[in-house]
């Protein structure tokens, strides 16, 4: 088990997280996002030793909250002063909307190279390749060596908060936002999907249940997730 890092490091491997190519499209509102990565560092205790890590990370479609769910995440170890910022939230921000995004980082895909060179040079150099490859979701970072995953971490969540504006608005294009009886089309499109799923599998159907209770909606879904047990059990 590795020792715990230093917040100085963390905080030292974000502020020299630089991208210098970033990728060409957003995230995908409905759909996975596979992003490929080129991530450059400079070899510790090396001159002009520069080392490429090139992998993959996977993004999930957007995810919509409810209103229940976020409150009960953000609220999680928080007090009576979370509470009441909630209640003022809701009362003065129209179309409040919260996205979830899951994230798969694969180190098995991760490959190494070297290129011995400066790291303005190699930077450079594996740029123009990139964008040789014409490839729009491939990005071109700089970063920390000893601390890359943290670097990679960083781009992700920028990735993320640049990307959501424009998520929102098509999801609000395709009236996924607009809410009956409490919950929104895009909570209602993901629950038809599990139900879908679900079909005799006792473990999504329990996953399915756990889900729509954090969700707090699980009174609008009662009489069809007893009606899926039943058929299970027949």
């Amino acid at each position: 088990m590795q020792p715990a890092r230093n917040p100085d490091d963390i905080w030292y491997a974000i502020a020299h997280t630089e991208v210098v190519l970033a990728p060409k499209r957003s995230l995908a509102t409905f759909g996975d996002t596979v992003i490929n990565y080129h991530l450059i560092t400079e070899k510790m205790d090396s001159v002009n030793e520069i080392r490429v890590r090139e992998g993959r990370v996977h993004a999930e479609r957007p995810q919509v909250l409810t209103p229940a769910y976020f409150e009960q995440l953000m609220l999680d170890g928080f007090g009576e002063e979370a509470r009441e910022y909630l209640d003022w939230l809701r009362g003065h921000v129209q179309d409040l909307t919260f996205l979830k995004y899951g994230f798969r980082f694969r180190k098995e895909e991760t490959r190494e190279s070297t290129i011995h060179e400066s790291m303005d040079s190699a930077a450079a150099r594996v740029k123009a390749h990139v964008e040789g490859l014409g490839e729009p979701l491939t990005a071109v970072i700089k970063g920390i060596d000893d601390a890359w995953e943290t670097c990679l971490l960083k781009f992700v969540t920028d990735t993320i908060r640049q990307s959501a504006p424009m998520n929102v608005n098509e999801l609000k294009k395709r009236r996924m936002l607009q809410e009956t009886g409490g919950v929104s089309g895009a909570v209602r499109e993901e629950i038809d999907r599990d139900f879908h799923d679900a079909g005799t599998d006792a473990n999504k159907m329990r996953v399915l249940g756990e889900k729509l209770r954090s969700y707090a909606i699980f009174e609008a879904y009662e009489d069809r997730f007893y009606e899926l047990v039943r058929r299970c059990r027949k």
